[in-house]
């Protein structure tokens, strides 16, 4: 019940975190991430109120909101170069009726190109129930906005869905990445990941660096796309637009 009203008091926020080239260390986007700051609970974790959220529809109203921040955040760094935005989405936001809609109206509003908005789906999204994604996929790809899939080789039967389905990148689970530098299991199966995605002419994304090692071992494996603490926490939209100015050799 604290949820309630949170984004009408201004308690939710949207932090953003970049999207790095491993080979050339440059900042190429970044990933929306909602967070929840309550006066009485303090900092909540997506992963407590999110789940809880989807139950109670309020995922609707805060997707949207998530939406509308990032994409009008995004739209803002594009004089300084072609950087993507990343937004999750969950599978009732994906049902939404009126999700392609949105979408539309609200790339037109910000005057952001579809192609450099990228849309992150788990395996759970295509799991949920009767709905038509083959049309959902399709109207989105008609208006340039790419997919990703999300934590790659935690489900059951995600290679079938990059072979049926438009997806454009593979973001490989931080839990393959954690022991990467100690596990060769686990780095077989990210090599394996990372070929196989290049194979699909699928861009590859690591999730969860953290270290030096792991960065070095990506590298060597040709992944081309990191995030994680290595190179930079989430922040405020305006810390990371510092950054991409640095980074595109402006003052």
């Amino acid at each position: 019940e604290h949820f309630n009203g949170a984004l009408e008091r201004g308690e939710l926020s949207v932090l953003y975190q970049p999207l790095v080239d491993i080979e050339h260390g440059t900042v190429v986007g970044a990933e929306a991430l909602l967070r929840w700051q309550n006066p009485v609970l303090g900092t909540i974790s997506p992963s407590e109120f999110i789940p809880i959220l989807e139950q109670n529809g309020q995922i609707i109203p805060v997707g949207r909101y998530v939406v509308t921040e990032a994409i009008k955040m995004a739209a803002s760094w594009q004089k300084h170069g072609n950087f993507k935005i990343a937004i999750n989405l969950s599978p009732r936001q994906f049902r939404d009726t009126d999700l392609v809609d949105f979408i539309d109206a609200t790339l037109r509003q910000s005057q952001f190109p579809g192609h450099l908005l990228e849309l992150e789906i788990t395996e759970g999204v295509l799991l949920s129930g009767n709905f038509p994604i083959d049309a959902i996929l399709t109207s989105l790809s008609e208006l340039g906005v790419k997919l990703a899939m999300d934590d790659f080789g935690t489900g059951y039967s995600s290679l079938s869905y990059l072979r049926k389905y438009p997806f454009s990148t593979l973001k490989i689970d931080r839990s393959f990445i954690n022991d990467i530098s100690i596990d060769a299991a686990d780095r077989e199966l990210v090599s394996a990941s990372v070929t196989m995605g290049r194979n699909l002419g699928l861009h590859v994304v690591a999730e969860g660096v953290e270290t030096e090692a792991q960065r070095e071992i990506l590298l060597e494996l040709k992944c081309e796309l990191a995030q994680g603490y290595y190179y930079s926490k989430p922040m405020p939209g305006g810390e990371l637009t510092s950054t991409l100015l640095k980074n595109s050799g402006e003052n």
